[in-house]
Protein backbone atom coordinates (compact mmCIF):
# COMPACT_ATOMS: atom_id res chain seq x y z
CA UNK A 1 0.00 0.00 0.00
CA UNK A 2 1.55 3.70 -1.11
CA UNK A 3 2.04 5.84 1.45
CA UNK A 4 -0.88 7.73 -0.04
CA UNK A 5 -3.43 4.81 0.59
CA UNK A 6 -2.20 4.43 3.80
CA UNK A 7 -3.34 7.95 4.80
CA UNK A 8 -6.45 7.78 3.02
CA UNK A 9 -6.69 4.55 5.06
CA UNK A 10 -5.77 6.08 8.19
CA UNK A 11 -8.23 9.38 7.78
CA UNK A 12 -11.55 7.29 6.55
CA UNK A 13 -10.44 4.86 10.18
CA UNK A 14 -10.44 7.73 11.96
CA UNK A 15 -13.34 9.35 10.81
CA UNK A 16 -14.90 6.25 11.38
CA UNK A 17 -14.15 6.14 15.03
CA UNK A 18 -15.15 10.10 15.23
CA UNK A 19 -18.24 9.60 13.60
CA UNK A 20 -19.28 6.60 16.24
CA UNK A 21 -18.16 8.85 19.14
CA UNK A 22 -20.35 11.52 18.32
CA UNK A 23 -23.54 9.56 17.29
CA UNK A 24 -23.24 7.79 20.70
CA UNK A 25 -23.07 11.62 22.26
CA UNK A 26 -25.85 12.67 20.60
CA UNK A 27 -27.97 10.20 21.08
CA UNK A 28 -26.93 10.42 24.93
CA UNK A 29 -27.60 14.10 24.56
CA UNK A 30 -31.54 13.60 23.34
CA UNK A 31 -31.68 11.12 26.43
CA UNK A 32 -30.40 13.57 28.67
CA UNK A 33 -32.95 16.29 27.24
CA UNK A 34 -35.73 13.68 27.83
CA UNK A 35 -35.05 12.67 31.49
CA UNK A 36 -34.49 16.47 32.05
CA UNK A 37 -38.10 17.46 30.56
CA UNK A 38 -39.63 14.21 32.48
CA UNK A 39 -38.33 15.52 35.93
CA UNK A 40 -38.45 19.01 35.50
CA UNK A 41 -41.06 19.88 32.63
CA UNK A 42 -40.54 23.27 30.96
CA UNK A 43 -40.90 25.37 34.25
CA UNK A 44 -39.41 28.66 35.62
CA UNK A 45 -36.86 26.45 36.86
CA UNK A 46 -35.60 25.03 34.17
CA UNK A 47 -35.72 28.27 31.98
CA UNK A 48 -33.29 29.74 34.79
CA UNK A 49 -31.36 26.33 34.77
CA UNK A 50 -30.66 26.69 30.32
CA UNK A 51 -29.92 31.23 31.30
CA UNK A 52 -27.74 29.77 33.51
CA UNK A 53 -25.77 27.33 31.05
CA UNK A 54 -26.10 30.07 28.12
CA UNK A 55 -22.93 31.60 29.03
CA UNK A 56 -20.69 28.51 29.51
CA UNK A 57 -22.30 26.55 26.25
CA UNK A 58 -21.14 29.86 23.90
CA UNK A 59 -17.59 29.70 25.32
CA UNK A 60 -17.70 25.76 24.89
CA UNK A 61 -19.26 26.07 21.12
CA UNK A 62 -17.11 28.81 20.16
CA UNK A 63 -13.88 29.07 22.77
CA UNK A 64 -13.39 25.30 22.67
CA UNK A 65 -12.93 24.59 19.33
CA UNK A 66 -11.13 27.92 18.43
CA UNK A 67 -8.66 26.30 21.43
CA UNK A 68 -8.52 23.13 19.10
CA UNK A 69 -7.94 24.55 16.09
CA UNK A 70 -4.97 26.52 17.42
CA UNK A 71 -3.54 23.93 19.12
CA UNK A 72 -2.95 21.08 17.40
CA UNK A 73 -0.73 22.90 14.55
CA UNK A 74 1.27 23.90 17.78
CA UNK A 75 2.12 20.19 18.84
CA UNK A 76 2.52 19.27 15.64
CA UNK A 77 4.82 21.59 14.41
CA UNK A 78 7.44 20.42 16.96
CA UNK A 79 6.53 16.13 17.05
CA UNK A 80 7.44 16.46 13.03
CA UNK A 81 10.69 17.32 13.89
CA UNK A 82 11.05 15.12 16.70
CA UNK A 83 10.90 17.83 19.14
CA UNK A 84 8.47 15.56 21.65
CA UNK A 85 9.58 17.10 24.21
CA UNK A 86 9.46 20.54 23.23
CA UNK A 87 5.81 19.92 22.39
CA UNK A 88 4.96 18.84 25.45
CA UNK A 89 6.82 21.73 27.59
CA UNK A 90 4.73 23.89 24.72
CA UNK A 91 1.36 22.41 25.23
CA UNK A 92 1.94 22.70 29.21
CA UNK A 93 2.82 26.60 29.18
CA UNK A 94 -0.41 26.92 27.17
CA UNK A 95 -2.45 24.81 29.13
CA UNK A 96 -1.33 26.33 32.16
CA UNK A 97 -2.25 29.94 31.14
CA UNK A 98 -5.96 28.78 29.87
CA UNK A 99 -6.35 27.58 33.50
CA UNK A 100 -5.33 30.79 35.26
CA UNK A 101 -6.82 32.93 32.16
CA UNK A 102 -10.37 30.78 32.51
CA UNK A 103 -9.86 31.02 36.76
CA UNK A 104 -10.00 34.46 36.34
CA UNK A 105 -12.98 34.96 33.97
CA UNK A 106 -14.69 31.87 36.62
CA UNK A 107 -13.84 34.72 39.47
CA UNK A 108 -15.29 37.69 37.65
CA UNK A 109 -18.37 35.52 36.31
CA UNK A 110 -19.24 34.73 40.10
CA UNK A 111 -18.81 38.24 41.16
CA UNK A 112 -21.23 39.71 38.45
CA UNK A 113 -23.47 36.91 37.91
CA UNK A 114 -26.68 38.75 38.99
CA UNK A 115 -25.56 41.94 36.08
CA UNK A 116 -24.80 38.71 33.71
CA UNK A 117 -28.31 37.74 34.42
CA UNK A 118 -29.97 40.42 34.34
CA UNK A 119 -28.37 41.58 31.14
CA UNK A 120 -29.13 37.55 29.75
CA UNK A 121 -32.76 37.39 30.90
CA UNK A 122 -34.37 41.10 31.62
CA UNK A 123 -37.95 39.66 31.79
CA UNK A 124 -37.29 37.66 34.94
CA UNK A 125 -38.55 38.26 37.90
CA UNK A 126 -36.78 38.73 41.05
CA UNK A 127 -37.04 35.17 42.38
CA UNK A 128 -36.20 33.83 39.48
CA UNK A 129 -33.18 36.15 38.88
CA UNK A 130 -32.04 34.99 42.54
CA UNK A 131 -32.82 31.32 41.15
CA UNK A 132 -30.82 31.98 37.97
CA UNK A 133 -27.76 33.60 39.82
CA UNK A 134 -27.55 30.59 41.88
CA UNK A 135 -27.04 28.53 39.78
CA UNK A 136 -24.85 30.39 37.38
CA UNK A 137 -22.55 30.37 39.84
CA UNK A 138 -22.98 26.49 40.49
CA UNK A 139 -21.63 25.79 36.12
CA UNK A 140 -20.16 28.82 35.75
CA UNK A 141 -16.67 27.27 36.74
CA UNK A 142 -17.11 24.37 34.01
CA UNK A 143 -15.47 27.07 31.62
CA UNK A 144 -12.28 25.72 33.11
CA UNK A 145 -12.56 22.60 32.58
CA UNK A 146 -14.28 22.64 29.42
CA UNK A 147 -11.44 25.08 28.15
CA UNK A 148 -8.27 22.99 29.87
CA UNK A 149 -10.25 19.87 28.42
CA UNK A 150 -10.32 21.00 24.71
CA UNK A 151 -7.14 21.68 24.82
CA UNK A 152 -5.98 17.90 25.93
CA UNK A 153 -8.32 17.01 23.21
CA UNK A 154 -5.92 19.08 21.41
CA UNK A 155 -2.98 17.35 22.50
CA UNK A 156 -4.26 13.84 21.43
CA UNK A 157 -5.63 14.70 18.24
CA UNK A 158 -2.01 15.63 17.36
CA UNK A 159 -1.25 12.27 18.60
CA UNK A 160 -3.33 10.50 16.43
CA UNK A 161 -6.11 9.45 19.11
CA UNK A 162 -9.38 10.83 18.71
CA UNK A 163 -11.92 7.79 20.16
CA UNK A 164 -11.91 8.97 23.68
CA UNK A 165 -11.95 12.54 23.07
CA UNK A 166 -14.78 12.10 20.91
CA UNK A 167 -16.56 10.69 23.33
CA UNK A 168 -15.53 12.30 26.37
CA UNK A 169 -18.66 15.07 25.86
CA UNK A 170 -20.92 11.52 25.64
CA UNK A 171 -19.20 10.92 29.33
CA UNK A 172 -20.50 15.09 30.34
CA UNK A 173 -24.26 13.71 29.21
CA UNK A 174 -23.72 10.18 31.28
CA UNK A 175 -23.34 12.45 34.31
CA UNK A 176 -25.73 14.90 33.78
CA UNK A 177 -28.51 11.92 33.35
CA UNK A 178 -27.03 10.09 36.71
CA UNK A 179 -27.12 13.63 38.23
CA UNK A 180 -30.82 14.29 37.03
CA UNK A 181 -32.19 10.69 38.67
CA UNK A 182 -29.95 10.66 42.12
CA UNK A 183 -29.81 14.13 42.71
CA UNK A 184 -33.05 15.91 41.03
CA UNK A 185 -35.71 14.34 43.59
CA UNK A 186 -33.97 15.70 46.42
CA UNK A 187 -32.11 19.01 45.16
CA UNK A 188 -34.08 19.75 42.24
CA UNK A 189 -32.65 22.07 40.03
CA UNK A 190 -29.47 22.85 42.05
CA UNK A 191 -28.45 18.58 41.56
CA UNK A 192 -28.97 19.29 37.64
CA UNK A 193 -26.76 22.73 37.72
CA UNK A 194 -24.14 20.46 40.07
CA UNK A 195 -24.25 17.51 37.69
CA UNK A 196 -23.49 19.94 34.58
CA UNK A 197 -20.38 21.28 36.16
CA UNK A 198 -19.16 17.52 37.28
CA UNK A 199 -20.24 16.27 33.62
CA UNK A 200 -17.20 19.17 32.41
CA UNK A 201 -14.87 18.19 35.28
CA UNK A 202 -15.38 14.26 33.97
CA UNK A 203 -14.97 15.68 30.38
CA UNK A 204 -11.75 16.92 31.29
CA UNK A 205 -10.56 13.93 33.69
CA UNK A 206 -11.94 11.27 31.08
CA UNK A 207 -8.45 12.32 28.87
CA UNK A 208 -6.04 12.22 30.77
CA UNK A 209 -5.04 8.28 31.19
CA UNK A 210 -4.78 8.94 27.01
CA UNK A 211 -2.40 11.85 27.58
CA UNK A 212 -0.31 9.67 29.59
CA UNK A 213 0.03 6.60 27.29
CA UNK A 214 0.90 8.66 24.41
CA UNK A 215 4.13 9.86 26.56
CA UNK A 216 2.48 13.30 27.64
CA UNK A 217 5.18 15.55 30.13
CA UNK A 218 3.51 18.14 32.23
CA UNK A 219 5.66 21.02 32.92
CA UNK A 220 5.05 23.51 35.53
CA UNK A 221 5.91 26.50 33.54
CA UNK A 222 4.63 30.13 32.58
CA UNK A 223 7.15 31.01 30.03
CA UNK A 224 4.93 33.46 28.34
CA UNK A 225 8.50 33.95 25.94
CA UNK A 226 8.36 30.96 24.53
CA UNK A 227 7.67 30.86 20.58
CA UNK A 228 4.44 28.54 21.18
CA UNK A 229 2.90 30.88 23.63
CA UNK A 230 3.41 33.92 21.37
CA UNK A 231 2.32 31.39 18.36
CA UNK A 232 -1.37 31.41 20.39
CA UNK A 233 -1.34 34.42 21.68
CA UNK A 234 -1.33 35.69 17.99
CA UNK A 235 -3.66 33.29 16.53
CA UNK A 236 -6.09 32.53 19.05
CA UNK A 237 -8.47 35.71 18.67
CA UNK A 238 -9.34 35.83 14.81
CA UNK A 239 -9.69 31.81 15.14
CA UNK A 240 -12.33 32.60 17.93
CA UNK A 241 -13.72 35.33 16.06
CA UNK A 242 -14.02 32.54 12.59
CA UNK A 243 -15.47 30.28 14.44
CA UNK A 244 -17.82 32.43 16.22
CA UNK A 245 -19.44 33.16 12.25
CA UNK A 246 -21.95 30.82 12.98
CA UNK A 247 -23.20 32.09 16.23
CA UNK A 248 -23.39 35.88 14.46
CA UNK A 249 -25.83 34.07 11.66
CA UNK A 250 -27.80 32.89 14.64
CA UNK A 251 -27.86 36.28 16.35
CA UNK A 252 -28.53 37.97 13.09
CA UNK A 253 -31.93 35.55 12.97
CA UNK A 254 -33.17 36.43 15.71
CA UNK A 255 -32.58 40.34 15.32
CA UNK A 256 -34.60 40.36 11.94
CA UNK A 257 -37.23 37.34 12.88
CA UNK A 258 -37.75 39.02 16.03
CA UNK A 259 -40.31 41.43 14.28
CA UNK A 260 -41.97 38.54 12.86
CA UNK A 261 -45.34 36.12 14.11
CA UNK A 262 -44.43 34.75 17.31
CA UNK A 263 -42.82 31.05 16.67
CA UNK A 264 -40.39 32.55 14.13
CA UNK A 265 -36.88 32.20 16.20
CA UNK A 266 -38.35 28.89 17.69
CA UNK A 267 -39.06 27.53 14.00
CA UNK A 268 -35.45 28.43 12.86
CA UNK A 269 -33.40 27.34 16.25
CA UNK A 270 -35.27 24.08 16.13
CA UNK A 271 -34.65 23.70 12.17
CA UNK A 272 -31.32 25.00 12.41
CA UNK A 273 -30.44 21.81 15.38
CA UNK A 274 -31.82 19.78 12.97
CA UNK A 275 -29.50 20.68 10.35
CA UNK A 276 -26.79 21.10 12.44
CA UNK A 277 -27.27 17.21 13.13
CA UNK A 278 -25.36 15.79 10.18
CA UNK A 279 -22.52 18.42 11.04
CA UNK A 280 -22.22 17.53 14.44
CA UNK A 281 -21.86 13.41 13.70
CA UNK A 282 -20.23 13.30 10.33
CA UNK A 283 -18.70 16.49 8.66
CA UNK A 284 -17.10 17.38 12.24
CA UNK A 285 -15.42 13.57 12.37
CA UNK A 286 -14.30 14.38 8.99
CA UNK A 287 -12.47 17.45 9.81
CA UNK A 288 -11.24 15.96 13.02
CA UNK A 289 -9.93 13.16 11.58
CA UNK A 290 -8.07 15.09 9.03
CA UNK A 291 -7.19 18.26 10.26
CA UNK A 292 -3.53 16.60 12.67
CA UNK A 293 -2.95 15.49 8.54
CA UNK A 294 -3.07 18.84 7.33
CA UNK A 295 -0.80 19.96 10.18
CA UNK A 296 1.65 18.09 9.85
CA UNK A 297 1.70 18.39 5.45
CA UNK A 298 2.23 21.89 6.83
CA UNK A 299 4.65 22.00 8.89
CA UNK A 300 6.83 20.08 6.89
CA UNK A 301 5.79 22.33 4.12
CA UNK A 302 4.33 19.28 1.72
CA UNK A 303 2.34 21.69 -0.11
CA UNK A 304 1.04 19.18 -2.53
CA UNK A 305 0.46 16.60 0.08
CA UNK A 306 -1.78 19.12 1.80
CA UNK A 307 -3.65 20.06 -1.18
CA UNK A 308 -4.46 16.24 -1.71
CA UNK A 309 -5.41 15.86 1.48
CA UNK A 310 -7.55 19.34 1.50
CA UNK A 311 -9.27 17.60 -1.58
CA UNK A 312 -9.86 14.26 0.09
CA UNK A 313 -11.97 15.91 3.01
CA UNK A 314 -14.30 17.79 0.79
CA UNK A 315 -14.68 14.89 -0.98
CA UNK A 316 -15.59 12.89 2.11
CA UNK A 317 -17.79 16.37 3.45
CA UNK A 318 -19.24 16.31 -0.22
CA UNK A 319 -20.47 12.66 -0.15
CA UNK A 320 -22.19 13.02 3.60
CA UNK A 321 -23.63 16.55 3.01
CA UNK A 322 -25.56 16.29 -0.34
CA UNK A 323 -27.39 13.27 0.19
CA UNK A 324 -27.59 14.63 3.76
CA UNK A 325 -29.10 17.72 2.15
CA UNK A 326 -31.47 16.37 -0.03
CA UNK A 327 -32.72 14.02 2.70
CA UNK A 328 -33.65 16.77 4.98
CA UNK A 329 -35.43 18.12 2.18
CA UNK A 330 -37.83 15.55 1.51
CA UNK A 331 -38.12 14.22 4.82
CA UNK A 332 -38.84 17.75 6.35
CA UNK A 333 -42.39 17.51 7.63
CA UNK A 334 -42.37 13.79 9.01
CA UNK A 335 -39.12 14.44 10.98
CA UNK A 336 -39.97 17.89 12.33
CA UNK A 337 -43.30 16.19 13.51
CA UNK A 338 -41.45 13.51 14.57
CA UNK A 339 -39.40 15.56 16.56
CA UNK A 340 -41.22 18.24 17.97
CA UNK A 341 -44.75 18.23 17.64
CA UNK A 342 -46.40 17.00 20.71
CA UNK A 343 -47.88 19.42 23.48
CA UNK A 344 -48.10 23.29 22.58
CA UNK A 345 -45.91 23.07 19.60
CA UNK A 346 -48.71 22.44 16.75
CA UNK A 347 -48.85 21.68 13.44
CA UNK A 348 -48.20 25.13 12.17
CA UNK A 349 -45.27 25.36 14.31
CA UNK A 350 -44.32 22.13 12.25
CA UNK A 351 -45.07 23.61 9.24
CA UNK A 352 -43.01 26.74 9.94
CA UNK A 353 -40.26 24.98 11.25
CA UNK A 354 -39.76 22.59 8.24
CA UNK A 355 -40.22 25.89 5.51
CA UNK A 356 -36.62 26.57 7.29
CA UNK A 357 -35.23 23.62 7.26
CA UNK A 358 -36.06 23.15 3.76
CA UNK A 359 -33.63 26.71 3.57
CA UNK A 360 -30.99 25.58 5.55
CA UNK A 361 -30.55 22.13 4.23
CA UNK A 362 -29.32 24.70 1.37
CA UNK A 363 -26.07 25.27 2.80
CA UNK A 364 -25.39 22.34 4.56
CA UNK A 365 -22.59 21.49 1.96
CA UNK A 366 -21.39 25.21 2.49
CA UNK A 367 -21.37 24.50 6.49
CA UNK A 368 -19.84 21.49 6.03
CA UNK A 369 -17.12 22.64 3.40
CA UNK A 370 -16.45 25.83 5.89
CA UNK A 371 -14.99 23.16 8.46
CA UNK A 372 -12.62 21.52 6.38
CA UNK A 373 -11.12 24.83 4.44
CA UNK A 374 -10.72 26.82 7.28
CA UNK A 375 -8.71 24.17 9.20
CA UNK A 376 -6.53 24.36 5.95
CA UNK A 377 -5.80 27.58 6.38
CA UNK A 378 -5.13 27.51 10.31
CA UNK A 379 -2.92 24.51 9.25
CA UNK A 380 -1.03 26.58 7.60
CA UNK A 381 -1.32 29.46 9.86
CA UNK A 382 -2.86 31.90 7.61
CA UNK A 383 -5.51 32.37 10.36
CA UNK A 384 -6.55 36.06 9.31
CA UNK A 385 -8.03 34.81 6.02
CA UNK A 386 -11.53 32.71 6.93
CA UNK A 387 -11.29 35.20 9.63
CA UNK A 388 -11.79 38.20 7.36
CA UNK A 389 -14.10 35.92 4.66
CA UNK A 390 -16.32 34.91 7.76
CA UNK A 391 -17.10 38.81 8.37
CA UNK A 392 -17.68 39.44 4.85
CA UNK A 393 -20.20 36.35 4.73
CA UNK A 394 -21.69 38.02 8.10
CA UNK A 395 -22.40 40.94 6.05
CA UNK A 396 -23.48 38.90 2.81
CA UNK A 397 -25.96 37.28 5.76
CA UNK A 398 -27.19 41.09 6.69
CA UNK A 399 -27.51 41.91 2.87
CA UNK A 400 -29.08 39.10 1.83
CA UNK A 401 -31.87 39.03 4.87
CA UNK A 402 -32.98 42.20 3.94
CA UNK A 403 -33.95 41.25 0.21
CA UNK A 404 -35.43 37.67 1.20
CA UNK A 405 -37.36 38.53 4.39
CA UNK A 406 -39.74 40.29 2.30
CA UNK A 407 -40.18 37.47 0.07
CA UNK A 408 -39.97 34.48 2.10
CA UNK A 409 -40.37 35.46 5.82
CA UNK A 410 -38.45 33.37 8.25
CA UNK A 411 -37.57 31.28 5.85
CA UNK A 412 -35.73 33.89 3.87
CA UNK A 413 -33.54 34.15 6.96
CA UNK A 414 -32.42 30.58 7.09
CA UNK A 415 -31.98 31.18 2.87
CA UNK A 416 -29.61 34.10 3.58
CA UNK A 417 -27.68 31.75 5.81
CA UNK A 418 -27.35 29.24 3.59
CA UNK A 419 -25.92 31.69 0.67
CA UNK A 420 -23.59 32.98 3.13
CA UNK A 421 -22.22 29.95 3.98
CA UNK A 422 -21.86 28.78 0.31
CA UNK A 423 -20.43 32.11 -0.33
CA UNK A 424 -17.44 31.72 2.25
CA UNK A 425 -16.68 28.31 0.86
CA UNK A 426 -16.37 29.85 -2.61
CA UNK A 427 -13.94 32.81 -1.93
CA UNK A 428 -12.08 30.53 0.86
CA UNK A 429 -11.19 28.02 -2.56
CA UNK A 430 -10.51 30.53 -4.71
CA UNK A 431 -8.15 32.15 -2.62
CA UNK A 432 -6.33 28.96 -1.44
CA UNK A 433 -6.43 28.15 -5.24
CA UNK A 434 -4.23 31.40 -5.82
CA UNK A 435 -1.93 30.91 -3.03
CA UNK A 436 -0.79 26.89 -3.70
CA UNK A 437 -1.52 26.20 -7.06
CA UNK A 438 -0.94 22.49 -6.96
CA UNK A 439 -4.60 22.37 -5.37
CA UNK A 440 -6.84 21.05 -8.47
CA UNK A 441 -10.23 21.11 -7.84
CA UNK A 442 -11.42 19.62 -10.82
CA UNK A 443 -11.88 16.40 -9.73
CA UNK A 444 -14.14 17.82 -6.41
CA UNK A 445 -16.40 19.47 -9.38
CA UNK A 446 -16.84 16.02 -10.76
CA UNK A 447 -17.26 14.19 -7.37
CA UNK A 448 -19.80 17.06 -6.86
CA UNK A 449 -21.58 16.94 -10.23
CA UNK A 450 -21.90 12.78 -9.53
CA UNK A 451 -23.00 13.23 -5.87
CA UNK A 452 -25.73 15.67 -6.65
CA UNK A 453 -27.15 13.26 -9.54
CA UNK A 454 -27.16 10.15 -7.30
CA UNK A 455 -28.61 12.26 -4.24
CA UNK A 456 -31.30 13.54 -6.43
CA UNK A 457 -32.37 10.02 -8.15
CA UNK A 458 -32.67 8.87 -4.49
CA UNK A 459 -34.61 12.08 -3.06
CA UNK A 460 -36.91 11.68 -6.08
CA UNK A 461 -37.74 8.33 -5.17
CA UNK A 462 -38.12 8.76 -1.45
CA UNK A 463 -40.61 11.62 -2.04
CA UNK A 464 -43.06 9.55 -4.20
CA UNK A 465 -42.47 6.72 -1.41
CA UNK A 466 -43.45 8.76 1.25
CA UNK A 467 -47.50 8.52 0.29
CA UNK A 468 -47.38 5.25 0.72
CA UNK A 469 -45.80 4.69 3.91
CA UNK A 470 -48.46 7.32 4.83
CA UNK A 471 -51.22 5.50 3.59
CA UNK A 472 -50.19 2.26 5.05
CA UNK A 473 -48.50 3.42 8.51
CA UNK A 474 -50.29 6.86 9.28
CA UNK A 475 -48.91 9.26 11.57
CA UNK A 476 -49.07 8.30 14.79
CA UNK A 477 -45.64 8.60 16.88
CA UNK A 478 -44.09 5.00 16.50
CA UNK A 479 -45.51 5.14 12.88
CA UNK A 480 -43.36 8.05 11.96
CA UNK A 481 -40.42 6.50 13.61
CA UNK A 482 -40.98 3.37 11.72
CA UNK A 483 -41.60 5.60 8.44
CA UNK A 484 -38.44 7.86 8.89
CA UNK A 485 -35.91 4.84 9.45
CA UNK A 486 -37.19 2.78 6.52
CA UNK A 487 -37.60 5.94 4.40
CA UNK A 488 -33.44 6.81 5.63
CA UNK A 489 -32.24 3.38 5.12
CA UNK A 490 -33.74 3.19 1.77
CA UNK A 491 -32.79 5.97 1.08
CA UNK A 492 -28.71 5.46 1.81
CA UNK A 493 -28.94 2.10 -0.27
CA UNK A 494 -30.43 3.68 -3.13
CA UNK A 495 -27.45 6.56 -3.13
CA UNK A 496 -25.33 4.09 -1.89
CA UNK A 497 -26.01 1.64 -5.34
CA UNK A 498 -26.43 4.57 -7.77
CA UNK A 499 -23.26 6.48 -6.45
CA UNK A 500 -20.93 3.29 -6.51
CA UNK A 501 -22.51 3.12 -10.62
CA UNK A 502 -21.31 6.57 -10.96
CA UNK A 503 -17.85 5.70 -9.87
CA UNK A 504 -17.88 7.81 -6.97
CA UNK A 505 -14.29 7.23 -5.39
CA UNK A 506 -15.21 8.10 -1.48
CA UNK A 507 -17.53 5.65 -1.50
CA UNK A 508 -15.39 2.82 -3.57
CA UNK A 509 -12.62 3.62 -0.89
CA UNK A 510 -15.02 2.98 2.00
CA UNK A 511 -16.89 0.37 0.62
CA UNK A 512 -13.39 -1.79 0.16
CA UNK A 513 -12.08 -0.91 3.71
CA UNK A 514 -15.36 -2.19 5.12
CA UNK A 515 -15.44 -5.58 2.82
CA UNK A 516 -11.24 -6.09 3.88
CA UNK A 517 -12.88 -5.78 7.31
CA UNK A 518 -15.68 -7.74 6.94
CA UNK A 519 -12.97 -11.04 5.65
CA UNK A 520 -10.71 -10.19 8.41
CA UNK A 521 -13.36 -11.04 10.65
Amino acid sequence: MTDSNTAKAVVVKATGIVVLMNLISRILGFVRDAIIAKEFGASGATDAYLVAYTLPYALQAVLGMAFVSVIVPVITSYIVKDQVDEAWKAGSIILNWTFIILTVITALGLLFAPGLVAAIAPGFSPEQKLLTTRLTRIIFPSIIFMGSGMLLTGFLNARGIFGIPAFAPGLTNIIIILAVLFLGERYRIEGLAAGTLAGFIGFFLLQIPSLKKVGFKYFFSLNSKHPAVKKVAITVIPVTLSVAVNQAYLAVNRIFASGLQNGSITALDFAYRLMALPLGIFVMAVATAIYPELSRYAARGSHQELADSLLKGLKMVTLVSVPAAIGLIVLRFPLVKFVFERGAFTTRATEMTAEALLFFAVGLLGAGANLIITRAYYALDKVKVPFLVGLASVLVNVVLSFIFLPLLGHGGLALANSFAALTSVILLLVIFKSHYPVFTPGDLIISLFKITIASGIMGVIVWNVIPIFDTLLGDTFLALAIQLVLLAVCGAIIFAIIAYVFKVEELQEIMEIVLKKLKIS
